[in-house]
């Protein structure tokens, strides 16, 4: 059975909320997995039909003690032949120039270096400031993104009317 994965960066906290909240609107149509850059699989398995990505809108300023972020997961992680990707990152609510665009980076790795077929154009979503936390409506906007990906790589059968007919007629 096909299945969805989703990966974060965990720096800032905010990025975790947006990723479940995209995993629930995938769990309309998809198995999800949902997992920290530190702890995802570097060898996505072949049955991940949808892999979300997402971190900060910029890169998270190193610490001195070296973390295992999903910089390092982008140049560790091998994907599976045509499985699909959509990514997304947080940012200030103020114009890209000044907000960075992390999602285009992490879409470029995965699509130009390893292959993956983009799912849907990049995905922002809002903090009110640049430490966060969301702008209001944002967990619902993510879940509802989820939804509209898991109709893209997982759509419901078509069933013609008189196929339906006959189905409610032989059920009735």
């Amino acid at each position: 059975m096909a299945r969805a994965l989703v990966v974060f960066e965990s720096v800032p906290a905010e990025t975790r909320l947006i990723a479940m909240a995209v995993a629930q609107g995938l769990a309309t149509r998809l198995p999800v997995d949902v997992a920290c850059a530190q702890d995802a699989p570097t060898a996505v398995a072949g049955d991940v039909r949808l892999l979300v990505v997402g971190g900060p809108g910029h890169p998270p300023a190193r610490p001195a003690a070296r973390r295992y972020g999903l910089r390092e997961w982008l140049d560790a992680v091998t994907l599976p032949r045509g499985v699909h990707v959509a990514v997304f990152d947080l940012r200030p609510d103020e114009p890209a120039r000044f907000a960075g665009d992390g999602a285009m980076g992490i879409e470029r790795a995965l699509v130009r270096g390893l292959g993956a077929t983009a799912a849907a154009p990049p995905e922002h979503f809002l903090l009110t400031a640049a430490q966060g936390p969301l702008a209001d409506g944002q967990e619902d906007r993510a879940r509802r993104w989820g939804q509209a990906l898991a109709e893209v790589v997982a759509p419901r059968p078509v069933v013609s009317a008189a196929r339906a007919a006959a189905a409610a007629a032989a059920a009735g």
